[in-house]
């Protein structure tokens, strides 16, 4: 019985033990910075409390707890200096602002200013001390407005400007008899001592140096890549192979995992810029320097961007297969219904042939593999490497287990490295892969039919694969030879020996650029910071649920879409010597040299005063909001302590407290109404918390007499806080909890002139928090309210307007003008700007749109809206980044279209740009006034298709001859050789498809049609790889365009002049037409009156074509049959024709790879009918955030290869986009 019983007496324990560790995750990094950051103001708190100890840190010993939290040495090395460096900025500059204005304050008392006490100069000299007052009032108010504006302008300046406060606000407070040697050393004393004990903690306790963990989060964030490499290529390659015919290790990973990737690569590379850029503060001392991994971390960016459009395409196949499985199994079924949702106008992907799409990949699926291959042994060498340079962690690596044959050697320390490692081998290696792939797909597209190559959706796909995968190749070749040059750095050091190899790196003096950064903070302009980050000090860019944001300027969508679109036109005129002047006067031919100085100087002072006045209302536009939230800031704290500054009430005020009423007050506004309720919450929370334990340990040592026990009893009441403060987004209510633990304590220690037990300290201080934050809660609602909900269709209605202006400025040569480069140097920095900007408005929206729940809504619950803005939010990111991947193969690879075809079809091109901006406008519009959306919108989708088709027809009419040839001379097809990289030149019209090339390629030679030599050209692949995205923006257009008119309505005839949809019945139809695209059920729409949905819409005006292509054309018109590869009419869709062989693979299972659950239980169906179920938003907790947040699991528990293995669901609005695939 006993030895039966025991598991199950072990059972409830290791319930409760899953239980914590669900709830209250906590990893060993996370324990050892409590630890410091306990240690520390456990050790300010003994001081304080040591008599000897406390006579010499001045009239404020409070103050040395309270700045050992501020600067908390729960960081790494680099950020405690951070904190230490600007907590010393607001204390030099407070306290010298502070003893002026004292100086000022003490003039008008007169020479017996330090004669007499407070209320003997209101007795004697009424008016004196009045004036004295106003004039500390005066002092504190633009002290206020200052504070404000700062942490208006940048959150980390909460670091400088809260010091600024603490001292200013303190000092006010302090006898006006005090000399300022007296003041100063009140305030300098505990501020350096607090300072001076963190860094000591910091760097004898668990010491965390940048510089190594810089390494560290390098090759995390190469492990993720890695993996997002491996998952991402075994889908698209293997994802038609039975487990006989698996090349790979593992199975395709199913496509809400591989999504899932996205953001953790992207949350992976910005924390490792925020580390590099977090070690400018440190100054280390190693082999290597920091700043040598810049050239690896710069290219981090475009990596991702690369890698992005491999996952999207991979979404794309997804979709392919399942639209092709539901025709297969739904032939002839399927009961009619109407979507009111999409207009009957079949999709682009609908026109594609998966059939094609896999014979075309069974071709090139050799090359593909063992090019990722060699890429991934290439990229875990180099993070061995890595490691090795810098001395980091060698168990953070994770070898490849994707393949059957990989070479993935392991090393447990750094002395069983090899001598050398072989790095000009590997390089040549990755080299001689690369040129292979590029050659081998070429020669296997070659050896295809021509019909498999024209402009379609399967070639569309494919491209966008291969030339992804093909910069994802040259990247990492890039970075192995800036690692070779790191590793031979490292080795040359090593052999002048440990003492003369190392170096102290003194990084912040490296550039004027780093110093800049160092002063001003400038790289936290990507918003890579929230306030809770810049508080805490560890920069990790994680998700933290609802947390303040630096607001946008009003102006930045001005300033940022003022930029003109050809980038090089000066728009005030160069050209000064053709204007026209007025005719000159007799006085100046008279006298010219004074008429001519007389004019100049008055010319110059109304240029200057212009300029100045133009600047003013300028800088007025961009600062309204700054200036906002400094008034506010200024309003409340005035307001809370105006009894300060009137004599009657000064010493009624400090006998209350009143330093806390203010210190509370001002730590609880926020720029927007939200985040003022939210944190209001959070700090009542931490106050009455933390005073609740004081009292705990105050009555604990018994009157004083037992100090030793309320030491320990509060070290029991620290540990929370600082877990909460560290670890968690509660930031806010963790600060004051500690601090309040410490102050009250002290307060009834050493009362001082105000008297008070510990219950009457309790007492004031949660009077503080309610008087104080009520205060701060009815300034920001009733003077200048901001609203998160306002600001969140701000930030979204800006984000639509630079999509707006990203798609002019990619899309060059709209009037038809003849280009080289499709996209210069000068648009594309102009597009890398606005998608910057629209990244960060994004991230600023995330942020409103929690904020916006706390706020008080009268308009019914808010859940659904979040929802709706949740769809909106992921529908910008993807379109995002579908436009930065297409203006980086642009600028890489330059367009065929528009450098060869642009004369002909830049009229459809024009249309599509326009159709995209106007819609994206209409949006905006709609976002910002919140109006209804006009009845009629243009349609991206047929303006893009007729350009699809007009490109088909122009290369048809162009390489006529060439495809003659190529049909009957079919069998020369079986023949591989072809060249890496081949030019079309073109001197005339004569001699256009009479190009033939003759490669040597294993002693073969082959000569390829011309429209082969045209259409598998880079330029020619990568206007196919953007195509395919173009047709997800649109798609992804059309998806938000219905979600906006939940929002805001739509004028409509059918139901009135104003319908809005409801999204239930949205999310609904999301739900259902995933279900049915996943298990093969095709939901057939009620046919239209015409045949097609083109036949009622105009053609575009006749365009200007050559002679030589227009007889051509016109020719062309009687010559096409049924059997033709494309038709004339530009207007009409082109299917693919089906033959006989064009059958679905069965081994395809799509339930699987979109971990689907097709028998789920009811709980499971209740799930995601559930409109308001976590599964409905793309910012699910990831396991990699979950030790920031509580109710989550710590990474470090699950930090296997088997990561993404849980069950997720898509996103809604990508559920609706494929369940639009469903309705045929």
């Amino acid at each position: 019985m006993p030895t039966e019983s025991s598991p199950k007496s072990i059972t409830p324990l290791r319930r409760a033990i899953k239980l914590w560790n669900r709830y209250f995750p906590c990893d060993r990094l996370l324990a050892q910075r409590i630890a410091k950051a306990t240690c520390n103001s456990t050790t300010a708190f003994i001081f304080v409390l040591i008599p000897q100890i406390r006579n010499r840190i001045g009239d404020s010993p409070s103050l040395l707890p309270l700045i050992s939290v501020m600067v908390h040495p729960g960081r790494r090395v680099s950020g405690t200096i951070q904190g230490a460096i600007y907590c010393l900025t607001g204390l030099v500059f407070g306290l010298a602002y502070a003893l002026f204005a004292r100086f000022l304050a003490t003039r008008c008392l007169g020479s017996d200013w330090n004669k007499l006490t407070d209320h003997e100069h209101w007795i004697a000299h009424p008016v004196r001390y009045e004036s004295a007052l106003g004039v500390l009032a005066l002092f504190e108010t633009l002290m206020l407005l200052f504070h404000g504006w700062m942490r208006s302008v940048n959150h980390t300046y909460f670091g400088i400007v809260f010091p600024v406060f603490l001292v200013v606000h303190f000092t006010f407070l302090e006898p006006l008899y005090e000399t300022p040697g007296f003041v100063a050393k009140s305030f300098t004393v505990p501020f350096y001592m607090g300072i001076a004990m963190s860094i000591v903690w910091n760097l004898i306790l668990f010491p965390e140096f940048g510089s190594t963990y810089l390494g560290n989060a390098t090759i995390d964030t190469l492990n993720e890549i890695q993996r997002a490499i491996d998952h991402s290529i075994n889908f698209f390659i293997s994802i038609d192979l039975t487990k006989e015919e698996a090349i790979y290790n593992k199975e395709p990973s199913p496509l809400p995992k591989l999504l899932n990737i996205k953001n953790i690569i992207s949350k992976k590379v910005s924390g490792c810029n925020a580390v590099y850029q977090e070690c400018i503060y440190e100054i280390s001392y190693s082999y290597v320097s920091p700043t040598q991994l810049n050239g690896i971390i710069k290219s981090f960016d475009p990596f991702v961007m690369y890698l992005k459009g491999i996952i999207n395409a991979c979404q794309l196949e997804f979709i392919l297969l399942g639209k092709e499985q539901n025709e297969n199994l739904n032939k002839g079924n399927g009961s009619p219904s109407e979507d009111k949702w999409n207009p009957n106008i079949d999709k682009e992907i609908e026109y594609a042939d998966a059939k094609k799409l896999l014979t075309i990949l069974k071709k090139i699926r050799p090359e593909v593999y063992n090019l990722h291959k060699c890429i991934s042994e290439n990229m875990y060498m180099m993070k061995l490497v890595l490691a090795y340079a810098y001395d980091a962690d060698l168990k953070k690596i994770k070898p490849c287990s994707m393949f059957k044959d990989g070479n993935y050697p392991i090393y447990r320390s750094s002395k069983d490295f090899p001598a050398d490692f072989d790095f000009s081998t590997k390089i040549t290696s990755l080299e001689s892969a690369i040129i292979n792939f590029d050659l081998g797909f070429r020669e296997q597209l070659v050896s295809v039919s021509d019909s498999l190559l024209t402009p379609n959706d399967e070639m569309f796909l494919l491209s966008s694969f291969l030339m992804n995968f093909k910069e994802v190749a040259t990247s990492v070749q890039a970075m192995m030879k800036d690692v070779e040059e790191i590793y031979a750095f490292r080795k040359e050091r090593e052999k002048k020996g440990w003492l003369r190899g190392k170096t102290v790196w003194f990084t912040f003096l490296r550039s004027f650029d780093t110093l800049k950064a160092w002063l001003l903070n400038t790289y936290s302009n990507n918003n890579l910071l929230t306030e809770n980050e810049a508080i805490k000090g560890t920069y990790n860019n994680e998700g933290q649920g609802a947390h303040t944001q630096a607001g946008r300027s009003l102006v930045q969508e001005e300033d940022l879409l003022r930029q003109n679109v050809e980038g090089d036109i000066n728009i005030y005129g160069s050209d000064n010597e053709n204007n026209a002047s007025l005719p000159i006067s007799n006085n100046e031919l008279l006298n010219p040299n004074r008429a001519h100085e007389m004019k100049s100087f008055i010319t110059k002072c109304k240029r200057y005063f212009t300029s100045y006045l133009i600047w003013c209302n300028a800088f007025f536009k961009r600062s309204r909001s700054h200036f906002r939230f400094a008034i506010q800031v200024a309003t409340a704290l005035q307001l809370s302590s105006f009894p300060m500054f009137m004599p009657s009430a000064r010493d009624w005020y400090i006998s209350y407290h009143g330093a806390w009423i203010g210190f509370v007050c001002i730590l609880c506004m926020e720029p927007s109404v939200g985040g003022t309720f939210w944190v209001f919450f959070l700090r009542a929370v931490g106050v009455i918390s933390g005073s609740g334990w004081a009292y705990l340990s105050y009555v604990s040592a018994v009157s004083q007499t037992n100090p030793y026990l309320e030491t320990v009893i509060s070290v029991f009441g620290a540990i929370p806080g600082f877990y909460f403060l560290i670890g968690t987004p509660y930031v806010k209510a963790a600060i004051i909890q500690i601090i309040s633990i410490y102050i009250v304590i002290l307060a009834a220690v050493y009362p001082g002139d105000t008297q008070g037990g510990i219950l009457v300290n309790f007492a004031k201080r949660c009077l503080a928090v309610g008087y104080g934050g009520g205060v701060s809660l009815m300034v920001q609602v009733f003077v200048f309210p901001i609203k998160s909900r306002d600001m969140l269709n701000q930030e979204i209605a800006f984000v639509c307007g630079c999509i707006s202006r990203m798609e002019l400025l990619y899309a060059s040569g709209l009037e038809g003008e003849s280009l080289q480069t499709p996209l210069t140097e000068k648009r594309f920095n102009s597009y890398h700007t606005l998608s910057k900007a629209a990244k960060a408005a994004l991230s600023r929206a995330d942020a409103y749109k929690g904020l916006t729940r706390q706020e008080p809504r009268l308009k019914g619950p808010y859940k659904e809206i979040e929802d709706i803005f949740t769809q909106i939010i992921f529908l910008q990111k993807q379109i995002i980044d579908r436009m930065d991947n297409v203006a980086m193969l642009r600028m890489k690879y330059g367009s065929a279209v528009i450098e060869e075809l642009n004369s002909i079809v830049y009229p459809y091109r024009r249309q599509v740009v326009a159709n995209i901006s106007v819609l994206m406008r209409s949006l905006q519009e709609a976002f910002i006034n919140k109006t209804p959306l006009p009845q009629f919108l243009p349609s991206a989708r047929i303006s893009h298709r007729r350009l699809i088709n007009k490109v088909r027809e122009t290369l048809q009419v162009k390489y006529r001859g060439q495809l003659n040839i190529f049909r009957n001379k079919k069998s020369s097809s079986e023949k591989s050789s072809i060249t890496s990289s081949s030019s079309l030149t073109s001197n005339s019209s004569d001699s256009l498809g009479e190009l033939v090339i003759n490669v040597d390629r294993a002693n073969k030679k082959w000569n390829p049609s011309s429209v082969h030599e045209h259409i598998i050209k880079e330029n020619f692949l990568s206007w196919n790889a953007t195509t395919a995205a173009s047709e997800e923006i649109i798609e992804y257009i059309e998806e938000l365009i219905n979600l906006t008119k939940i929002l805001v309505g739509v004028n409509e005839f059918k139901y009135g002049f104003l319908s809005r949809p409801l999204y239930v019945d949205w999310a609904v139809q999301a739900v259902t037409g995933f279900d049915d695209f996943i298990q093969g059920k095709t939901q057939t729409q009620k046919p239209s009156r015409s045949q097609t949905p083109f036949q009622a819409v105009s053609s575009l005006a006749q365009e200007t074509i050559p002679e030589s292509l227009g007889s051509e054309l016109n020719e062309e018109n009687n010559l096409y049959t049924e059997n033709s590869v494309i038709s004339v009419n530009a207007d009409e869709p082109k299917p693919y024709t089906k033959d006989g062989n064009s059958a679905f693979p069965s081994n395809v299972i799509l339930a699987r790879i979109a971990s689907y659950k097709g028998s789920g239980s009811s709980a499971f169906r209740k799930r995601i009918y559930s409109i308001g179920s976590p599964s409905d938003t793309d910012y699910q907790a990831t396991l990699l955030s979950r030790k920031k947040t509580i109710g989550d699991v710590d990474s470090e528990y699950y930090n296997t290869d088997n990561e993404y293995s849980s069950d997720e669901d898509l996103p809604l609005a990508l559920k609706k986009i494929m369940s639009n695939k469903s309705r045929k």
